[in-house]
């Protein structure tokens, strides 16, 4: 398996991965990464926008993805209103001070859950935060209308901590979680 920075030449399999595992709301999955999904031409600009998109790629196919933004990009994307169904995660973490990093997506087809993927895409980005001197990540995990167990487990294990609850416009409650690198 390679981890590696996405480019355009990725996203059909990005949105193959995100369709496997498209968080629906209304009979919301409890195990597993859970994404929203987003039309291709905005996976395009996610991955033109951010330093921090990855993909895992195992026999050239993209079997997972990693889409984050440091303070900057998060906030360019939240002031275009790219972010709107997120509005009070990304507002809460936008407030933070200094420079971090916001997981925003990871994804990884289900039949390579827990081989390894989701923590090798993570790594790949501690490596890269540490390189560039950036030391916080916060992520969201849904907590209603339906926990997010094994997102929960897992960003736990990696050592993020829970830092509050928020609730979006639409009525969905996420926990953000921060994780110190140093």
């Amino acid at each position: 398996m390679i981890i590696r920075k996405a480019t355009t030449e990725d996203l059909e399999g990005i949105c193959e991965v995100a369709e496997a595992v498209k968080l629906d709301y209304d009979a919301p999955q409890k195990f597993g990464f859970l994404v929203y999904g987003l039309e291709q031409e905005k996976y395009n600009h996610r991955i033109k926008s951010s330093d921090f998109f990855y993909v895992a790629v195992h026999d050239d196919s993209v079997v997972g993805f990693l889409m984050c933004y440091d303070n900057e990009t998060l906030n360019r994307l939240k002031e275009s209103g790219e972010l709107d169904h997120e509005d009070n995660l990304t507002k809460t973490v936008s407030e933070q001070q200094g420079d971090y990093i916001f997981g925003d997506q990871i994804g990884v087809i289900p039949d390579k859950t827990l081989r390894g993927v989701g923590r090798s895409l993570m790594q790949k980005l501690f490596d890269d935060m540490q390189s560039k001197g950036i030391d916080t990540m916060y992520v969201g995990v849904l907590e209603e209308p339906a926990l997010n167990e094994a997102s929960k487990i897992f960003v736990e294990r990696l050592g993020f901590n829970h830092q509050a609850s928020v609730t979006n416009s639409d009525e969905h409650q996420w926990g953000i979680y921060k994780l110190q690198l140093s």
